[in-house]
């Protein structure tokens, strides 16, 4: 548990629509956060790693009070560039088994995640290729 004291400020002015300021600790604390910004980076890396459920049980383990729901919010979705990489990985996964799938693509050279298709038919894919030209090995 840290104990933080902050000062408060408020504001004179009527048409001012924030009636009150605190001041924000660097490294420490961000706006309408409920957690410190070092808990929420272990909590991101957990749920990078694991996903929801799995996540929840290693956290439990660690005594960090996170929820499955909450540690999927801290995910944030790979921002999709212009052109498609050179070298472009793609691979089909179920979102839930047996149910709905979907397709991965990932820069190979790099490493990353690419885009996340929505379903895995070879016209969603087509297009994504027509969208973003310049993979030379698929």
């Amino acid at each position: 548990m840290v104990r933080l004291r902050v000062r408060r400020y408020f504001c004179d002015r009527k048409r001012c629509s924030r009636k009150t300021f605190v001041e924000q600790v660097p490294g420490l604390t961000e706006r309408h956060r409920r957690s410190s910004v070092g808990l929420t980076g272990w909590l991101r890396s957990i749920a990078v790693e694991l996903g929801g459920r799995p996540a929840v049980r290693l956290g439990r383990r660690l005594r960090l009070a996170a929820g499955r729901t909450r540690l999927l919010q801290l995910l944030t979705a790979p921002s999709v560039p212009g052109r498609a990489p050179r070298v472009l990985g793609v691979d089909e996964f179920a979102f839930r088994k047996g149910c709905t799938y979907g397709t991965i693509l990932v820069d190979l050279e790099v490493g990353q995640v690419v885009d996340v298709l929505p379903d895995r038919t070879s016209e969603t894919f087509a297009a994504w290729l027509k969208e973003h030209p310049g993979a030379e090995i698929i």
